[in-house]
């Protein structure tokens, strides 16, 4: 395309049905939730520390503005994603699934903004529906929107920003920008400035091709003024009411967030990140993008539009340190750029496929062997998906079984396998103690989802206070703790003139940060073997007590 043509001069596809669209949504939506519900299924400690008990601590305090935890503001991220659970569990009651059901919707708009951006950048309504299909079947969008995290919503809502700005170019209607303005300002309550990078990436990728001439921002500078306008009436009030409310707090927020955020050394950790949460694709898209290499960067066409902007949202994640869920943006124009790589292909390239199928295969083949040698059930969803898998990757399998097999994998682990583990799994006496008695979790915390299960936020003691365990033996309450830190806890109480006697406890695998660390803290590799051999899992097991508070002196010493 000549780089003076138009944008909008390029054939818009024929327009899907209107009812295509929300169905589209459903149905993602409806493939995304399952096992949500489920209290045993796949979490991490940002999810149940702080996601899941933030807005359960609005509630008790009435607050809506400012999100708390532990009494103190919650300032650290922006508020929106605590206002949108907040409303849900107000909506549809306490629950792991009213949680999680808002990314379970963001993550199905992420997947409508995709079919909708490839239709107008791809221009075929096929290829477009495939990188649809092709972001439902990554593994990062499958755990992702199955937690409530920032990194799903973040992504979503910079996409559907990118969606309308593309509208604006193509049907120049302020009100289009103007909504590309709101979603950013929308996201930028959720995670700050980062909301820019999927949708500034695309913009970068059109400005590769020429499809974005700069001068027509200033011939349309009303608009564009007024759409940066929005985007500030929309962020910035919450940051000016906190820090004339919680003037303290916000300044250690800042600069905590400030060191977190600097520049780090060179660091390709992002590579692995972006390879695990795009599997079982991974292999195949990096095979055709060194295939085709030579074509991209000499056409001025949607292949080297797509590559920059794929590089554009995972590039900056090489100076930072990160965690694969950061890239889940960068899964939507890896979707869009597989899709269009494979537009005319009949048979997947076999020794990638086979790679990306192996690793996939792999991991989920642990999780099952893990369940099945323990006795724990849930083995059996691995084996036919898998079987499918194998067979649908396989040469000259139809389209369909190229998307519904990986789909269909991530399910039954995410599902059935998973869950069958048991980790987090609470005991009715322990749940009954959540929801009648006052409740203190010391350090870990453990239970990790005790409050969510019982319906209340429950406090965090990172340090025994001498004040609130007072009130707490006052109150009759308890205490929660991982026993491997019972010594700590008790030499803290000591000095506030307190001692703890154990009343109950039990043992389970217990999540330790992110979700596949669930043996205990300090878990050796002797310990895996012996729990492999002996098939026990108690070298494995988390031991979590609960106990009483009394004063120090009503407590013999041990012998």
């Amino acid at each position: 395309m000549p780089a003076q043509q138009h944008f909008s001069s390029r054939p818009s596809p024929a327009a899907l049905p209107l009812l295509a669209w929300p169905g589209l949504f459903l149905v993602a939506a409806l493939l995304l939730c399952l096992g949500t519900w489920e209290p045993t299924a796949l979490t991490g400690k940002d999810e149940f520390f702080l996601g899941l008990r933030t807005p359960m601590e609005m509630m008790a305090r009435q607050e809506w503005w400012v999100p708390f935890l532990d009494g103190a503001p919650r300032i650290r991220k922006p508020p929106l994603l605590y206002w949108l659970t907040r409303l849900s569990y107000e909506t549809f009651g306490i629950s792991l699934f009213s949680a999680r059901l808002v990314t379970v919707l963001f993550g199905a708009g992420l997947v409508t903004a995709t079919v909708g951006i490839g239709r107008r950048l791809l221009g075929d309504n096929g290829i477009a529906l495939f990188a649809g299909g092709l972001l439902l079947t990554f593994l990062g969008l499958n755990t992702e929107s199955r937690r409530l995290m920032l990194d799903i919503p973040v992504a979503a809502l910079s996409t559907l920003a990118f969606w309308a700005f593309l509208t604006w170019r193509e049907s120049p209607r302020a009100r289009w920008l103007g909504l590309a303005a709101l979603l950013l300002g929308a996201g930028f309550l959720l995670k700050g400035p980062i909301v820019a990078l999927v949708c500034g990436g695309g913009m970068l990728g059109l400005m590769a091709i020429h499809r974005f001439p700069w001068h027509e921002l200033f011939k349309r500078w009303p608009a564009v003024l007024g759409s940066l306008l929005l985007i500030l009436v929309i962020a910035l009030p919450w940051f000016v009411l906190v820090r004339q409310l919680h003037p303290e707090a916000a300044a250690l927020a800042y600069a905590d967030e400030m060191e977190a955020r600097q520049l780090a050394h060179f660091s390709l950790d992002m590579i692995p990140g972006l390879l695990q949460i795009a599997l079982p694709w991974s292999f195949v898209a990096l095979a055709l993008v060194w295939q085709n290499r030579k074509t991209i960067w000499q056409q001025t066409g949607e292949d080297r539009l797509l590559l920059v902007w794929l590089l554009a949202t995972c590039l900056p994640f090489l100076l930072v340190r990160t965690f694969e869920r950061y890239l889940v943006g960068s899964l939507v124009p890896l979707a869009l750029l597989l899709a269009w790589q494979m537009r005319n292909l009949e048979q997947l390239p076999p020794w990638p496929a086979r790679l990306g199928m192996g690793i996939s295969l792999v991991l989920g083949g642990l999780l099952a062997a893990f369940a099945w040698r323990f006795d724990l059930g849930g083995w059996y969803f691995w084996l036919p998906t898998a079987l499918y898998l194998a067979w649908a990757w396989s040469r000259g399998r139809q389209r369909l079984h190229w998307l519904a097999a990986p789909l269909l994998y991530w399910i039954a682990l995410l599902w059935g396998v998973f869950p069958a583990l048991g980790v987090n799994a609470i005991p009715p006496q322990a749940l009954e103690l959540g929801k009648t008695r006052q409740i203190a979790m010391y350090d870990g915390p453990q239970p990790a989802l005790l409050p969510i299960l019982s319906g209340r936020p429950l406090q965090h003691w990172p340090r025994v206070e001498a004040t609130q365990a007072r009130q707490l033996m006052a109150a009759d309450g308890l205490i929660f703790t991982d026993r491997d830190d019972l010594p700590r806890l008790q030499r803290q109480l000591a000095e506030a003139g307190l001692a703890a006697q154990v009343e109950g406890g039990y043992r389970t695998l217990a999540s330790a940060g992110s979700g596949l660390r669930f043996a205990r803290k300090g878990a050796t590799l002797d310990d895996w073997k012996r729990a492999w051999n002996t098939r026990n899992l108690d070298p494995l097991l988390t031991h979590i007590v609960w106990l009483k508070l009394v004063p120090a002196q009503t407590v013999a010493p041990p012998p």
